[in-house]
């Protein structure tokens, strides 16, 4: 009798230990399955609905626009100049300045000084020689002005410098009514 039930308990562990991997193929296809099915679904609904030609006839009209534009001398849709291929502002009509050094103590700690060497690109204008001495000199202040109110804090992350060059450029064109395109940080020094 004791043998009997040592043999009953031999083949429900079998049969469990079987149940088992087969439950975990079936739930392993399932899951495979369900997956493949939800990314043909979200992820490239275009190829299972027969629209997959469209984007590729919208490249195209838009691409032909853009030769239009191009050839009629305009820029793109994405800022680009047709004629020198250049993105944003075309660099060679702008005018290199360089401003005179910076040096001044920030906001926070007071006791760090800064020293700045910056030089701007400015649109030369029709008659090529860009902003008055005047609205230089307001620009300088003006930046002077921006770096005393500068914390360490914000000039230590990564960003920061990204941060203040940006702020740089949007107080100097405000400045001088969008004359100013770029502001080049020749140097940059924290005593």
């Amino acid at each position: 009798m004791a043998e009997d039930i040592a043999e009953e308990e031999k083949e429900e562990k079998g049969t469990s230990t079987i149940m088992v991997i087969v439950f975990l193929l079936v739930a392993a296809l399932l899951a495979g399955g369900s997956g493949f099915a939800a990314g043909k679904v979200l992820f490239a609904p275009m190829i299972v609905s027969g629209e997959a030609d469209a984007p590729v006839a919208a490249d195209a009209a838009e691409t032909e626009a853009d030769d239009a534009h191009a050839s009629a001398g305009e820029g793109d849709a994405h800022g680009q100049d047709a004629t020198s291929g250049v993105r944003g502002p075309d660099y060679s009509k702008l005018k290199v300045i360089a401003l005179d050094p910076i040096t001044t103590n920030i906001g926070s700690p007071a006791d760090v000084w800064v020293r700045m060497e910056l030089s701007m690109a400015v649109d030369a204008g029709e008659d090529g020689e860009g902003p008055d001495e005047a609205t230089l000199e307001a620009v300088h202040a003006d930046l002077l002005a921006y770096m005393r109110t500068t914390r360490l804090q914000a000039l230590s992350m990564p960003s920061g410098f990204q941060h203040l060059v940006t702020d740089l450029e949007a107080r100097a064109a405000m400045r001088t009514e969008g004359a100013v395109k770029r502001i080049f940080v020749k140097a940059l020094l924290l005593e």
